[in-house]
C-alpha cells in the first residue's frame, strides 16, 4: 500500500457514512410531502416566503437534484478501492502522454498496460519492430557456397606400351622435377634410370621387410634395393623410398650435384648417380623417356 493510503481510506469511509445519513434524511423528509420539503429546503437555501409558488417549486426541485447528485458522488467516491500499483502506473503513463498530445486512456482496468506485471512498474525496452511486407519480398541471406572440390590430377594416357600404373609413376617423376624447377633434360635422365631399374614400378623387397607393407607393383630381389630407382637404405627411409615423388626428389638431388650434369650423356649422368654394374644399360631407354616427357610436359 502506498504512503497515506490508510488515512485516505479512513477519510473516505467517514465521508461515505455522512453522505448516506444526509441522503436518507432528505429522502425521508421529501416523502412526508412536497409542501413540507419545499418549506424545509426553501428555508435551508434562504428562499423568502414572498417568492411565487411556481418559482419556489422549480428552485426547490433543482436543490433536491443537486443534493441527491452530491450524495451519490460521495457514495461512489468513498466506496472506490484505493489505487493499485497498476492504476498508478496507468495514471503516470497518461500524464506522460498528455503533454505530447496523445490521448489519455481511462479504461486501465479493462485494458491493463503491457508492462503492468513488471516489479518496478516501468515499461521494458522497446523491441525493434519486425519488417513488414510479404516474406517473398524480404531480402534473404545469401546461400553459402558449396566448397569447391579439389581439382583431380590429370590422368595421362599411357605411351610406348606402358601400363597406366607405370605411366602414373612416370608423371610423378616429372612432377617432382618440375617442383624443383629443373629442365626437361633432368626428367629424361630420371625416367631412363627408372625404366632400367624397375620399368617404372614401385618394387618391394623381401630383404627389406618394411617395404612389403607399402603399396607396390611388384617384388624385387636385388640385395636391399627398393622403389622406382632401386635405392638402398642409405638413400632414405623405407617410407621415402617407396614413395614415387620422394624417391624421385632424392635422385634429382644427387644428379644436380654432378658438375656439368646437363651436358653429359644420358647413360653417363645416370651411371654417375646410380653406380650400376651395367653402366651402358640406360642408353636404350632414352627414346621412350623423351616420348613420355613430350606427352606430359
Amino acid at each position: 500500500m502506498f504512503p497515506g493510503a490508510e488515512e485516505d481510506q479512513q477519510l473516505s469511509g467517514a465521508a461515505h457514512v455522512r453522505g448516506l445519513r444526509r441522503f436518507r434524511r432528505y429522502l425521508h423528509r421529501y416523502r412526508r410531502g412536497r409542501h413540507t420539503t419545499h418549506a424545509y429546503v426553501g428555508s435551508r437555501i434562504g428562499l423568502a416566503s414572498t417568492v411565487p409558488a411556481p418559482l419556489r417549486t422549480r428552485v426547490t426541485a433543482a436543490a433536491v437534484i443537486t443534493i441527491t447528485a452530491a450524495a451519490l458522488a460521495s457514495t461512489l467516491s468513498s466506496s472506490a478501492a484505493p489505487l493499485s500499483s497498476e492504476s498508478e502506473v496507468a495514471f503516470v503513463a497518461d500524464a506522460e502522454r498528455a503533454p505530447a498530445g496523445g490521448g489519455v486512456s481511462r479504461d486501465f482496468h479493462r485494458m491493463p498496460l503491457p508492462w503492468s506485471g513488471h516489479p518496478r512498474g516501468v515499461p521494458p525496452t522497446k523491441a525493434t519492430p519486425a519488417p513488414s511486407g510479404p516474406r517473398s519480398a524480404q531480402a534473404s541471406p545469401p546461400a553459402a557456397e558449396a566448397p569447391s572440390a579439389a581439382p583431380s590430377p590429370t590422368v595421362h594416357a599411357p605411351v610406348g606400351g606402358l601400363s597406366q600404373a607405370e605411366m602414373d609413376n612416370a608423371v610423378a617423376i616429372i612432377e617432382a622435377g618440375q617442383q624443383m624447377n629443373l629442365p626437361p633434360r633432368a626428367y629424361v635422365i630420371a625416367l631412363a634410370t627408372a625404366l632400367q631399374e624397375s620399368h617404372l614400378r614401385v618394387l618391394a623387397n623381401p630383404n627389406v621387410p618394411g617395404s612389403m607393407g607399402h603399396p607396390n607393383e611388384g617384388v624385387g630381389y636385388d640385395h636391399d634395393s627398393i622403389g622406382l630407382f632401386q635405392q638402398r637404405p642409405s638413400w632414405g627411409s623405407v617410407e621415402q623410398l617407396m614413395d614415387p615423388h620422394e624417391s624421385a626428389r632424392r635422385f634429382y638431388a644427387a644428379l644436380i650435384r654432378i658438375p656439368g650434369w646437363a651436358q653429359l650423356a644420358i647413360t653417363v649422368a645416370a651411371q654417375t648417380v646410380q653406380v650400376s654394374a651395367f653402366p651402358d644399360a640406360y642408353a636404350k631407354w632414352q627414346p621412350l623417356a623423351e616420348q613420355i616427357v613430350g606427352a606430359v610436359v
